[in-house]
């Protein structure tokens, strides 16, 4: 049975937000590193580093967290599908370009073993969450404005200050594709029909 988009995972909270003080970190300490780092983003190359043999792939990550709403929200809920990450930020030029065409590619594959998230990251709440209603986004975001999240593709030569970053994993939970970079939703979509196809 298929589950509503906006309700796709679950998971008890593993306190990744800097801003609940889980860990001890100061609000105030953390909003200034999020200004700093926002102001030393770099967009990526646009390089799509595909790797079509499966033997090749690595393992992706297990990605969890609260989303915008402050719902629980893990990828392990979606496995044996598609999933498709973005790396966005509302204060990101090329992630405000890019944004229709995820929302597109997300309609696009409504009916299939597909499921696009995002992660929003370097941000504060409410510009995030204006950022999704503005552009109508349907799928879920992890709130994460440490970047943390990002940390956890470093081997794959994802920078935590490159945004937008778009990463395609296969339903054996390997990445098949990274985008770095804006992309159109025909790139994207390319992408997930060869996934689906295998």
């Amino acid at each position: 049975m298929r589950i509503a988009r906006r309700t796709l995972f679950s998971v008890v909270p593993v306190g990744l937000l800097a801003a609940c003080g889980d860990d001890g970190e100061d609000p105030r300490y953390t909003n200034k590193a999020n200004e700093l780092n926002r102001s030393r983003y770099y967009t990526g190359d646009g390089t799509d580093l595909t790797w079509k043999d499966p033997a090749d792939r690595m393992e992706a990550p297990v990605l969890q967290g609260e989303t915008l709403d402050g719902e629980p929200l893990d990828t392990a809920d979606a496995a044996g599908d598609v999933i498709v990450v973005n790396y966005w930020g509302s204060w990101c030029p090329p992630c405000v370009k890019e944004a229709p065409e995820l929302v597109a590619v997300n309609e696009h594959f409504a009916d299939e073993p597909v499921h696009l998230i995002g992660v929003n990251s370097r941000d504060q709440l409410d510009p995030a969450k204006a950022f999704e209603k503005r552009h109508k986004v349907p799928y879920p975001s992890i709130y994460d404005p440490p970047g943390r999240t990002t940390m956890q593709f470093t081997e794959y030569g994802v920078s935590p200050n490159t945004f937008p970053v778009t990463i395609v994993i296969d339903r054996q939970g390997l990445v098949y594709s990274i985008w770095r970079g804006g992309l159109t939703r025909d790139d994207l979509i390319a992408d997930i029909e060869e996934v689906l196809a295998e």
